[in-house]
């Protein structure tokens, strides 16, 4: 019993036994350290991305940052301006000086104008006094004598929208060179477009459509040109005659490559020209009349029976199109059209306008 109960008695001594893993005492800086090391390589890597993709930009914007700022050009308004009559009554008066600067001289056009100022005022806050800027404006116009040489002259106008308009100088006058009247190479009405040869046909078709155009009768007009569209009319000229008329350059569009050599095209352009006498207005002995030009579009010219089915002004043939002449909608008459006729009364009064 003695020996069992010391046996009893013998206690388990815990802390003597070996620990397999005790707590570490830097645990929380190694998970503080981690921390720091996954971070400073999303640095690194962000960076590497970044930095390129920042530089880039910074070369793309250099340019913007080193060019000088933008300034405005000055204002070219060709239309209008407040100082227009008073440039020009300028030039009127000047060229009538005794004696002129330009003998027999006339304006031929004005060319327009150029803004070099505009008028401002500003006020001082200290003074409450207010400081005026004057606007300039430069005008420019063309002079004919009565040789027909050109020159050009500028005006400058100071502008204010409370003081008006005052000339600042005289006029200028300055010679241009004169036009060369000699061949000019490769100048071509129509570049677009390939010359062809005109046809007995072709000049056949242009001479009834000058002598329907001339007329005065807007049916006989509309059945030479063939338009079979109903409500649409064509107005020709009333009272006039005219005499030689000349086709001059057929050109068309350019063949297809694989378009035989002698094949002739079915729409050509034409420039035609015409000697015109009034009624009203007879021609004298010793006279010559005068001529007008037109550019016409030709359909059918492959065929022994062509027609004019659209007319324009010389130069105007690439842009032709099929009766584009037609008046859509209206019924026009012989007595619709004759108050277009010029009469000699009425040339010699706006003559002497």
């Amino acid at each position: 019993m003695a020996r069992n109960a010391k046996r009893n008695n013998q206690t388990d001594d815990f802390w003597a036994h070996e620990a397999e893993e005790l707590p570490r005492a830097d645990v929380g800086m190694v998970t503080t350290y981690a921390k720091r090391q996954k971070f400073f390589k999303a640095w690194v890597i962000t960076s590497l991305v970044l930095l390129p993709i920042a530089l880039l930009a910074i070369i793309s914007f250099m340019p913007k940052f080193l060019e000088k700022p933008y300034v405005a050009p000055p204002v070219n308004n060709q239309l209008d301006s407040p100082t227009k009559p008073v440039a020009m009554q300028t030039v009127k008066d000047w060229l009538a000086k005794a004696p002129s600067p330009l003998p027999g001289g006339q304006i031929l056009s004005w060319d327009g104008v150029q803004i070099q100022a505009e008028p401002k005022s500003e006020t001082d806050p200290n003074t409450n006094q207010v400081k005026e800027t004057q606007g300039l404006q430069l005008h420019t116009m063309t002079l004919v004598s009565p040789s027909g040489s050109f020159f050009t002259t500028q005006v400058q106008v100071g502008y204010s929208p409370v003081r008006g308009a005052k000339v600042i100088g005289e006029p200028t006058l300055i010679p241009r060179a004169p036009d060369d009247k000699q061949t000019w190479p490769n100048l071509k009405a129509w570049p677009n477009l390939v010359n062809v040869s005109k046809t007995e046909g072709i000049e056949q078709a242009v001479n009834a459509w000058a002598k329907a155009f001339t007329s005065g009768d807007p049916d006989a007009l509309r059945l030479n040109v063939g338009d079979t569209g109903a409500n649409r009319s064509y107005i020709p000229l009333v009272q006039v005659t005219a005499s030689d008329v000349r086709v001059g350059d057929v050109a068309s569009q350019k063949p297809a490559k694989d378009a035989p050599s002698d094949k002739k095209p079915s729409q050509v352009v034409a420039q035609v020209s015409f000697a015109v006498s009034w009624q009203s207005s007879p021609i004298g002995r010793g006279e010559t009349p005068s001529r007008v030009t037109y550019d016409v579009l030709i359909e059918q010219a492959d065929t022994p029976s062509p027609k004019v089915v659209a007319w324009g002004g010389a130069g105007t043939g690439e842009s032709l199109t099929p009766f584009m002449n037609a008046v859509e909608g209206r019924k026009i008459t012989v007595g619709g059209i004759e108050k277009a006729v010029p009469t000699e009364n009425a040339a010699a009064a706006a003559a002497g306008k």
